[in-house]
């Protein structure tokens, strides 16, 4: 079942007004304009949004708290709903799929936009499959649910200014439908936040960085050997590089020696590395960097682990 509507400020802001909604020195919490007369902010289950765009994920029938400061109002799939004082509760519909939520400012205008998965729960994967997708087994710590797409439609919602969904699905199954997919807040708040300041220092004018790989499916993991105990299997790593100048599915030569080495990998590493510390309220994770292979060519590992850790370079 999908319950989606996605609007078109949100297809506005990922495609044109990107860049300036992450362009801030220190991102990623509220800009101005964005909490109420009383100094309060907006609020979904209990966390500030760090952009305009943003995503949340609940599963079936749970309650999905929303706290609005004074004179703001909400819209799910373009629906209101009345305010219950601070803090509005809205039940999920008993089924996996998505919602769109907009919350406005008392001048009407938006303060934030949110795509709300809800979950296709874990517990229903049997003998390793969920739906006929191939999921595996999990060493530890199985998820709650799963993210659900429906069809190739699905894979273009945004989930920041930047990113969309698809481009953290696994490597599997290509004509398979349903997918499912699992995605970290802390993750994407790392990714736009390399971003943001590749835009501020003008290194590049990329729209996006390239996910190479973002989650893994435990089965997927386990049939190219990745780690045993991938953050790539939690939604929570990916392995990215910039292709702008030009767009030709290899990363950049950021080094500016003519070359695609391990060098512009190296480049990359430092610059999130410096972006990283220069923004010590962010999520703590992971940072590596990689050479070229026969299958690949060299990109950064970036993860939200919750420890620092860095390789690679």
């Amino acid at each position: 079942m999908k319950f989606r509507l996605i609007t078109t400020t949100m297809a506005v802001l990922l495609l044109a007004g990107g860049i300036a909604a992450v362009a801030q020195k220190q991102p990623p919490f509220l800009s101005s304009g964005k909490q109420g007369e009383d100094g309060t902010a907006v609020r979904v289950q209990g966390e500030i949004p760090p952009h305009e765009l943003w995503f949340a994920t609940t599963m079936p029938g749970d309650e999905v708290s929303f706290h609005l400061p004074p004179g703001f109002a909400m819209r799910i799939d373009g629906h209101f709903v009345p305010r219950e004082g601070r803090v509005t509760g809205w039940m999920a519909p008993q089924k996996a799929g998505v919602a769109s939520v907009v919350i406005e400012q008392p001048n009407g205008r938006t303060a934030h936009e949110i795509t709300l998965f809800v979950l296709e729960p874990a517990d229903r994967v049997r003998k390793g499959r969920l739906n006929g997708y191939r999921i595996g087994s999990f060493p530890a710590n199985r998820p709650e649910g799963f993210i659900a797409l429906h069809g190739p439609g699905d894979m273009d919602m945004p989930v920041s200014p930047h990113f969309t969904i698809g481009q953290f699905l696994c490597k599997q199954q290509p004509d398979h439908w349903p997918k499912y997919v699992l995605l970290t807040p802390d993750l994407i708040t790392r990714l736009e936040t390399v971003l943001a300041s590749l835009h501020e220092t003008r290194r590049t004018e990329a729209e996006t960085l390239f996910v190479m790989s973002g989650f893994r499916t435990p089965f997927y993991n386990t049939a190219i050997n990745g780690a045993k105990r991938s953050r790539h299997m939690y939604g929570d790593a990916a392995d990215v590089y910039i292709d702008h100048d030009p767009t030709d599915g290899m990363m950049d030569d950021l080094s500016g020696d003519g070359r695609v080495t391990k060098q512009d990998a190296n480049w990359l590493f430092d610059f999130s590395a410096g972006a990283f510390s220069d923004r010590p309220e962010l999520p703590r994770g992971g940072l590596g960097a990689y050479r070229a292979n026969a299958v690949h060519g060299p990109f950064v590992h970036i993860d939200g682990r919750g420890q620092a850790a860095r390789w690679g370079r």
